[in-house]
């Protein structure tokens, strides 16, 4: 009890220093709670999405599991007992599983048998069927025709259900006897009544109901206990339908619906011999998403880490804080017998009590912060966005206890080294402590620079050789890309810090004789005070320094992204317009005809006209700031200098409205892309042609190419440009006959003139402060004829909201936010007790009659050589880190889609907000400070020299 005491009276009278080490663990436990948190929701957003795309795309409900049981296969069973076994082993293979379930289904048939009618006389068919039980089917069907069978034997006879199809496959009415097998296993059967689904889209039924017309359909009970009881070897085979609710599936039930598949053969084998057939569709979507859930935890991990390292040094820095106002206390201990396990034993004690507080609320805290996750569209970027659907997890618990564990080992390491020394010794290291850093220290900053360096120079010999796309189209970034990155940061931070004393030195000898009292003394105070600030100016390098190479990071990703797709589609929005002809089909849009196939004769001995629909309506759209008409064509014959290709792609343009619509990156092309438009618009025989036509032809500007294709009269061209880039138009992609992509851009009014007037795309640019929603409502009132529609909006979205970008996002914003709180809170804390433990100095100063605008001075010139010249080498540091290893993360990309290439981004609105932050630290930290340096009073400093 009297340990309890004695470190509650020291958590009281250090509260702010405990604050703000409890601070520091809440922090760290939150966050690295956070992570298994997030990744599990944002995992299970994606999974939910996906699996929806899946029913719309298949028309099916996703997540049917079902399995087909042979019973006829084991001659020695029981079929019946196998059955009920087979039941029960079923029962709980689902219910291990802790997925709620929307339809569990039992389908059972027999053998197919011979069937005849009692009217067998007036039919010369044979026809075979079945006797089929459905598990609840009365709920799942409306009847059409006559009624519900019973559920009993009625006179011997059957009583089933048979679809409207089966009358008339069997050219049968409702109450005609049939008679099912042969000899002495006759059974007799009366369809009732004709059914239809009530919904054929729900999950229910697996088969539509017309896949059972030559079947006879019986009740459950009906089946089991009449007709296999009697009749056991007439079962031949049993179909287990489990339909799982999706919506209510977690990322933890994954390993157990994919280990369904193992435990249904298993246990059904050991049971009889038999195939089984088991149906699980969507089985490798579940195995790629525990593999993206890996790597999208592996990802959260490296980009925390920079943020892990500033909380343990943070954590470390209060500590030692900590320690050196109770390095006397602890001395006196020592100096009483207090043995040292004492000493470790009541600092423990405290930190524990911090970190089971901070264990219980951390978790809930890390909800918060997984909200804040998925709000997030940019580097410090929010937007309204469904809340994740995030929960704790118990693997958030565990994250959280190791977090704590690791933070408790970080800060007893000061106490450690603080707890052997007595009072004599304390006494002795404060007289001869020596404040310079040992000349081999510089190791440890070169040996972090080197390993970084070396990382950076694997990466740039893997750049031109690999990508590390994932295979199905997911994003990946290796970690080891932002974990070397805060290595460089760091071994170049305390680099620096090693040789900026000596650099202070040399600037105070310069001007010795020069400098003004509040110069003259911040030099000498920062330059043989060179450890005092080493923890706070390293704190300050990496923050603005990670915030840096995170901004650009996450700004060149995003951007990059976003820009491939804007590029691929070439404008907001591309329609295809019907187009009415004279042909028998009407064609939505012709040029998606492959050349080269055989048409009938009679199409090709006819014209094809085709009546062009009206523009003016597009174009008068209230949402649509410009519009223009782009006609595209495939397989086009080029000829020039005496040479041909005979796959060429044609872009006929209108220049000027083409130029007002498309979009385009005009750093692509050497000279602005207005410009060639303007070449092309000057002439209307112009053309421009992509640089793997002008290679294949041999042709340049001025010379003359003809175009021709399929059905199309031919025309001559002169060549006015060679670009490299066009807007939709890919010159490092793949094709088929591994054949270069080629381009060649027209005037469109001429090539309609020459060539003929076939159906083109309507290309839109929308307002920006437009909703498509509007839009797609106007096109519908104005009654156009959209075949087809490609939008960049949806797609762009769907990227924001991919588990990579929102992970990267999201995960750069918290640690930057984290980073800058945590940085300001710890400069709060490092400057007031610099003041405190100062305040014989600045009062020695007011008792020599300095006056308080110079003190001040003082403090402000100590800020600007230590904060200030931390922030700034942050930034610098930054730049470069970003400089060397953001270009690294195009081989994230596919190289056959990366275009427009990858191009480094630092955005001024990222860099701004970092500085925005730094004055407002530099602000609200100076006021405080000399509201405090106002409060000395030169009879405290007097009275604090006497004791």
């Amino acid at each position: 009890m009297t340990i309890f005491k004695i470190i509650f009276r020291k958590m009281l009278s250090n509260r702010w220093l405990t604050g703000s080490l409890f601070l520091g663990l809440l922090i760290t436990v939150s966050l690295v709670s956070s992570i298994p948190t997030y990744t599990s929701s944002v995992m299970q957003k994606l999974l939910l999405g996906d699996l929806e795309n899946y029913q719309l795309e298949n028309n099916s409900y996703p997540t049917t599991f079902s399995y087909s049981v042979n019973f006829s296969k084991d001659e020695e069973i029981d079929r019946l007992t196998v059955l009920d076994t087979v039941e029960e082993v079923n029962s709980d293979l689902i219910g291990n599983t802790e997925v709620p379930t929307v339809t569990d289904l039992s389908i059972l048939s027999t053998t197919p048998m011979k069937v005849t009618s009692e009217l067998e006389a007036q039919s010369t068919q044979e026809l075979s069927g079945r006797i089929v039980s459905f598990t609840s089917i009365e709920d799942h069907i409306t009847i059409t025709d006559g009624k519900l069978p019973s559920k009993t034997i009625v006179e011997g006879v059957y009583e089933t259900l048979v679809t409207e199809k089966a009358l008339l496959d069997r050219d049968m009415v409702i109450g005609t006897t049939f008679t099912i097998g042969e000899g002495d296993s006759k059974i007799q059967v009366k369809p009732v009544g004709t059914f239809i689904a009530k919904n054929t889209s729900e999950p229910y039924w697996v088969l539509p109901p017309d896949s059972y017309s030559k079947d006879f359909i019986v009740f459950e009970e009906l089946f089991k206990n009449e007709l296999i009881e009697n009749n056991k070897n007439l079962l031949e085979t049993g179909k287990f339908v489990t339909v799982f609710d999706y919506t209510e599936m977690k990322i933890e039930s994954i390993p157990g619906l994919l280990g369904l598949d193992r435990k249904v053969n298993a246990e059904v084998s050991s049971l009889m011999e038999t195939i089984i057939l088991v149906d699980f569709p969507i089985q490798d979507v579940l195995k790629t998403f525990e593999t993206r859930s890996d790597q999208l935890k592996t990802m959260l991990w490296s980009l925390n880490v920079p943020v892990l390292v500033m909380l343990g040094i943070y954590l470390y820095m209060v500590s030692r804080l900590i320690i050196n106002r109770q390095l006397n206390e602890i001395a006196v201990f020592t100096s009483r017998g207090a043995k040292r396990a004492q000493i470790l034993l009541i600092y423990f004690t405290e930190i524990a009590i911090l970190g089971i507080v901070a264990l219980a609320i951390g978790p809930y805290l890390g909800l918060l912060l997984c909200n804040i996750l998925g709000g997030t569209n940019g580097f410090l970027e929010f937007v309204q966005r469904t809340a994740l659907p995030t929960e704790i997890l118990p693997e958030s618990y565990l994250y959280a206890l190791f977090a704590v564990l690791a933070s408790i080992l970080m800060i007893m390491i000061p106490v450690y080294f603080a707890s052997n020394q007595s009072i004599v010794n304390h006494k002795q290291n404060l007289a001869n402590s020596v404040n310079h850093y040992k000349w081999y220290s510089i190791i440890f900053d070169l040996t972090l620079i080197g390993v970084s360096i070396y990382g950076l120079y694997s990466f740039q010999k893997q750049r031109d050789n690999t990508s590390l796309t994932m295979a199905d189209g997911e994003m990946y970034i290796d970690p080891i890309l932002f974990f070397l990155p805060a290595i460089f940061i760091i071994g170049f931070g305390l680099f620096i810090l090693r040789i900026y004393p000596l650099v202070l030195k040399l600037i105070y000898k310069i001007g010795e004789r020069f400098w003004s009292i509040s110069l003259y003394s911040t030099f000498l105070q920062v330059s043989r005070s060179a450890k005092q600030y080493q923890f706070l100016m390293l704190f300050l390098i990496m923050t603005i320094g990670i915030g840096v190479y995170s901004a650009s990071a996450a700004r060149t990703i995003n951007n990059n992204l976003v820009e491939q797709i804007r590029y691929q589609n070439g404008a907001d929005i591309t329609l295809d317009v019907r187009w009415e002809t004279n042909e028998a089909t009407t064609s939505a849009y012709a040029p998606d005809t492959p050349s080269g196939e055989e048409e009938d004769t009679d199409t090709n001995s006819k014209e094809v006209v085709y009546t062009e629909p009206p523009f003016e309506p597009i174009l008068e759209l209230e949402d649509v700031e410009n519009a223009t008409r782009v006609f595209t064509m495939d397989n086009v014959n080029v000829e020039g200098k005496g040479k041909s290709i005979f796959s060429a792609e044609l872009m006929a343009i209108e220049p000027k409205k083409f130029g007002q619509t498309a979009w385009f990156k005009p750093t692509l092309l050497p000279h602005h892309w207005y410009e060639y438009l303007n070449l092309i618009a000057s002439e209307p025989s112009a053309a421009l042609i992509s640089k793997s036509v002008s290679t294949s032809l041999g042709v340049k500007e001025g010379d003359y190419i003809t175009l021709q294709w399929d059905g199309s009269d031919s025309a001559e061209f002169v060549v006015y440009g060679i670009v490299d880039y066009w807007p939709s138009f890919n010159p490092l992609e793949i094709k088929e006959d591994n054949a270069n992509p080629t381009l060649i851009v027209t005037n469109l009014s001429y090539v309609q003139n020459l060539m003929g007037l076939e159906p083109y795309q309507a290309w839109l640019k929308v307002k920006p402060n437009s909703t498509r929603n509007s839009l797609y409502e106007s096109i519908k009132k104005e009654q156009i004829p959209v075949m087809n529609m490609v939008d960049v909006q949806p797609q762009i979205i769907e990227l924001k909201n991919s588990a990579f970008l929102l992970g990267l996002n999201g995960t750069l914003t918290l640690g930057f936010i984290i980073s800058i709180f945590v940085t300001f809170i710890g400069f709060l804390l490092y400057w007031i007790l610099t003041i405190k433990s100062r305040t014989l100095q600045y009062g020695v100063y007011r008792a020599m009659g300095i006056p308080m605008p110079k003190l001040i001075g003082i403090l402000i010139w100590e800020q600007v050589m230590t904060s200030g010249i931390a922030c700034f080498l942050g930034v610098i540091i930054g730049g470069v880190t970003s400089k060397l290893f953001v270009p690294l993360f195009q081989l994230t990309f596919n190289p056959q889609t990366m275009v427009p290439p990858f191009v480094v981004v630092f955005d001024s609105s990222d860099e701004m907000k970092i500085y925005l932050f730094v004055t407002f630290m530099f602000v609200v930290g100076l006021s405080i400070l000399v509201v405090l340096l106002r409060k000395i009073k030169i009879h405290q400093a007097i009275k604090l020299g006497e004791d």
